[in-house]
């Protein structure tokens, strides 16, 4: 999933960075900032390595970087969930520079004020975005639906978590959940198509019920259905990663025998 820009290190060891990546076509520094301020009405500026949300009191690491050939291979890789067509990559193969913006997050208001700030980049300019600290990447078109219509416990999980990640061994895993406050899920031993399913359902479960999970607990997802016992993962597949770590943590679902 690559190129991935390393995030800076977390001063709260619970906290969570969320990092966007936004190509676009602009001349030059100036223009970007010129057009993030007007089409924003004033609410977003940049200055320095910083971006300000005046009216939400936010401010976010920005960089402003030289255009990346690698730009249009890393979109298709990361939006093959999301659906990325080839118009989309063109566009994203033309572009002039790259944006990046890093924020803590870990929390669902936190998140969708980052995004908030992602979607006024692609007003000015951008083609195109990319939660790198999950490897998920949409259309221009596709993150502005959702902000017409943002409702954060629905449309955050799709925006923020990819849960379709496979192991060599037929392990299925979630990524991105530190973005949105919770820790990820991984499952093995079961169907893809099965594990997707859970996943995403044990997702939700996790941000619209808000329960206190406890190792060593149950979880079903709906009455008779398979039980699978909740316990902490020791391991998850991406702990030494500085762009992926969740530091909540990681849940394993494994099947009680029946």
């Amino acid at each position: 999933m690559w190129p991935f820009k390393k995030s800076k290190k977390q001063s709260d060891p619970k906290a969570a960075n969320t990092i966007l990546c936004i190509p676009g076509n602009w001349e030059n520094r100036e223009e970007l900032l010129l057009s993030l301020v007007e089409s924003s009405s004033g609410e977003y500026m940049a200055a320095g390595n910083i971006l300000l949300n005046s009216k939400d009191k936010r401010h976010y690491s920005f960089e402003f970087c030289e255009r990346d050939e690698r730009m249009k291979d890393s979109f298709r890789y990361a939006g093959r969930v999301t659906g990325i067509g080839e118009e989309i990559l063109k566009e994203i193969a033309n572009h002039t520079f790259v944006v990046y913006i890093t924020g803590e997050t870990g929390s669902l208001k936190e998140a969708e004020h980052i995004a908030k700030a992602g979607f006024a980049l692609l007003n000015a300019g951008g083609t195109g975005l990319k939660v790198e600290s999950t490897g998920k990447a949409f259309s221009k078109a596709r993150w502005g639906e959702f902000m017409a219509s943002l409702e954060p416990e629905r449309h955050l999980y799709d925006m923020f978590v990819l849960d379709s990640i496979t192991a060599e061994d037929g392990t299925v895993f979630s990524c991105g959940m530190q973005n949105i406050g919770f820790k990820d899920t991984i499952i093995s031993n079961e169907q893809f198509a099965d594990a997707n399913e859970l996943l995403r359902i044990f997702g939700y479960y996790q941000i619209v019920d808000k329960p206190e999970i406890k190792n060593n607990q149950t979880f079903q997802m709906a009455a008779g259905s398979t039980i699978y016992r909740i316990t902490d993962e020791p391991s998850p597949p991406y702990e030494n990663s500085e762009t992926f770590q969740n530091p909540f943590g990681m849940w394993r679902l494994t099947k009680i025998t029946q």
